[in-house]
């Protein structure tokens, strides 16, 4: 009758099967190590954001007029062993959009000088806009303007 209330586990002092000390770590842990040390490599290689792409705040406004700036840097091989160049394309807008100029660019880490040609587009300041590389956009100013902060995006145009 009390058969059913015995305990069938063994006794506290039962022989336990011994841990060896070379077992490998469970695969949580393996895995945890191994984001680590990716993040790490990460951080001391210095990450950068990528120097060429579009940036762009060209927007309609209600009545359809168009207003802002676009900035597509480009690379250009220069030779064989010459190195490379780059290159922006601007295009201005104020209440329509203006043809686009061509610049040199001048490149230090992340920051970006891009010298435009003296004769502007309209809408376009005549002058060297200086800035900053991001992941997400391209922050910077024309001479003597505002801070402008260009996200990195598709071509209004696209």
């Amino acid at each position: 009758m009390f058969d059913r209330f015995v305990k069938t586990t063994a006794p506290a002092f039962a022989a336990r099967p011994r841990r060896d000390r070379a077992i490998a770590p469970s695969p949580k842990k393996t895995v945890r190590r191994m984001v680590l040390l990716a993040l790490a490599a990460l951080a001391l290689s210095g990450c950068q954001p990528r120097q060429t792409g579009m940036f762009s705040t060209l927007e309609l406004d209600k009545d359809g007029l168009l207003y802002g700036y676009e900035i597509f840097i480009v690379k250009a091989d220069r030779g064989a062993s010459a190195g490379q160049d780059y290159y922006a394309i601007v295009q201005c807008a104020d209440g329509k959009a203006g043809p686009p100029a061509i610049g040199q660019v001048t490149m230090t880490a992340d920051q970006v000088r891009i010298a435009l040609p003296s004769h502007a587009t309209p809408g376009c300041p005549s002058s060297t806009f200086v800035g900053t590389v991001g992941f997400k956009e391209l922050a910077g100013h024309f001479a003597g303007g505002e801070q402008l902060a260009l996200a990195r995006k598709y071509s209004f145009w696209e």
